[in-house]
């Protein structure tokens, strides 16, 4: 390798690492992680608009999926609270869940195997999300809210 090619490489690597950096993409590790009794979230709460991706892993012996919802401007993860109480109380009793609140937009799901990992890419403006998991353990049907993430400029 020629001394040009060297000097070139290193540019190149050095500059990937500022833009990375610069971008949000240094070590923010942001994780959800479904189990029988919970969902957990560990990392960034407040990530930069744009490009992010949630590692989710589900631990259960069930189907599970994992969500990033819109939240309207003035709501909180505390408003859905009461309304999954509804929707698991209906869909006990009658197998149908009820719409979704005008304040709750799904933007992505990942569907995610029993004992496997995956992840939750978005591309999402500044806003108030709900990460959401969910898990299908037939005839019953659980729901968890993981996390409110405050998405800056």
């Amino acid at each position: 390798m020629t001394f040009g090619t060297r000097v070139a490489v290193t540019l190149a690597a050095f500059v990937t690492t500022v833009l990375l950096v610069a971008c949000g993409g240094g070590d923010s590790e942001m994780r959800a992680t479904l189990t029988d009794d919970d969902c957990g979230y560990v990392g960034d709460e407040t990530p930069a608009a744009g490009m992010f991706t949630v590692e989710v892993e589900n631990e259960t012996v069930y189907y599970g999926a994992f969500a990033l919802a819109a939240i309207a401007e003035g709501s909180t993860i505390d408003d859905l609270e009461p309304f999954l109480e509804k929707a698991q109380r209906q869909f006990q009793q009658s197998g149908t869940l009820p719409d979704p609140p005008a304040f709750y937009e799904q933007v992505v799901r990942s569907g995610v195997d029993a004992r496997t990992s995956s992840l939750l890419p978005a591309d999402v403006p500044a806003g108030t999300y709900a990460l959401m998991c969910f898990v299908d353990d037939l005839p019953t049907w659980r729901v968890y809210v993981a996390a409110q993430l405050d998405v800056t400029e």
